[in-house]
């Protein structure tokens, strides 16, 4: 089967499009996966209205908060802002702890509003997730448990997405306060930390790595 070079590159953006995740809302443009910032110096977190259902005014005040884990266990590391109005302004700059971890590749930022709720679970806040990135010259050391949620993202396909999320849906635990031991602490400080129930990203707005590695297949089968 033979398809002309137009053909070919509209279904490689399709099966691009198909594979974005479901956004809403607030749509976080830094930090993204290149970005690289230091600990102990700022990080700039911007984000932008995506022009979708609901809209910056309606999320309201936001929580801004470094985490790092998995959906089903994401874990508050450092917050950023207690509370700031998405809708009238699109930046906040904050120092990083470097004491909250180690020098890793799987922190992401999370807005979680104070007062929009889920419009799929209403049971839960509205959520929405930058893309994982790394920080280094960090002081700490991730405790057992932060280390067992980052190894469950990666054997599975229920990391946060790299792309803001409108809305959470299935209730799991999110992790608040001690989840990260500086060096001089014991690893079992996360045992002491509170724990909440949160919304976490349901696995129906994450598309599985099976489903991208099949969709590359199919097109390059195509082109073949």
């Amino acid at each position: 089967m033979l398809f002309s070079s137009s053909s070919i590159s509209y279904l490689l953006v399709a099966a691009s499009l198909a594979l974005q995740p479901v956004l809403a809302g607030v749509y976080v443009t830094s930090p993204v996966a290149g970005t690289t910032p230091i600990g102990g110096q700022v990080i700039q977190v911007k984000w932008a209205d995506d022009g979708k259902s609901p809209n910056v005014a309606s999320v309201g005040p936001c929580s801004v908060d470094i985490y790092t884990g998995s959906v089903n266990n994401q874990i508050k590391l450092q917050n950023l802002a207690a509370s700031v109005d998405v809708s009238k302004t699109s930046q906040i700059s904050a120092t990083i702890d470097p004491s909250i971890g180690q020098d890793d590749s799987h922190y992401f930022v999370r807005f979680t509003s104070l007062s929009l709720k889920s419009e799929s679970n209403p049971q839960y806040p509205y959520e929405a997730f930058s893309a994982m990135f790394s920080i280094s010259s960090m002081t700490g050391q991730f405790n057992q448990t932060v280390l067992a949620a980052i190894e469950a993202s990666n054997s599975s396909s229920t990391a946060p997405l790299s792309a803001a999320v409108g809305g959470s849906a299935s209730a799991s635990k999110t992790t608040v306060g001690l989840a990260a031991s500086a060096s001089s602490k014991s690893s079992s400080s996360a045992s002491s930390s509170a724990k909440s129930t949160s919304g976490a990203l349901p696995l129906k707005d994450a598309l599985p790595a099976g489903m991208l590695l099949g969709a590359v297949g199919f097109v390059s089968y195509l082109v073949l």
